[in-house]
């Protein structure tokens, strides 16, 4: 399965923000996972804004939806909930 990594990035430090999704991808291809990583997507210095405009659009083409601790306090990781909800796309909390 294709699965978007979605969890918090601005307000948390960059670098933390880096292994976090990473580890995650490394969770999801170990258990035979396509993961889709929005890290390696942007530029650190990008709003919040630009970041959903070039990253989000990516769940679309996904199966499902990962999501990371924290994404809750994330309008962007909000945002992407919504839209798998609304999409009818898996959503999958990081336990």
């Amino acid at each position: 399965m294709r699965i978007y990594i979605a969890g918090p990035v601005h307000g948390v430090p960059y670098s933390e923000a880096v292994d976090r999704f990473k580890a995650a991808e490394q969770y999801l291809y170990g258990r035979g996972d396509n993961p889709v990583n929005p890290m390696k997507m942007f530029d650190v210095s990008w709003s919040q804004e630009k970041l959903m405009r070039t990253a989000t659009p990516n769940i679309f083409d996904c199966d499902g939806v990962y999501m990371l601790h924290g994404w809750k306090a994330d309008t962007r990781s909000k945002l992407e909930h919504f839209i798998a909800l609304k999409l009818g796309i898996k959503i999958e909390l990081e336990k």
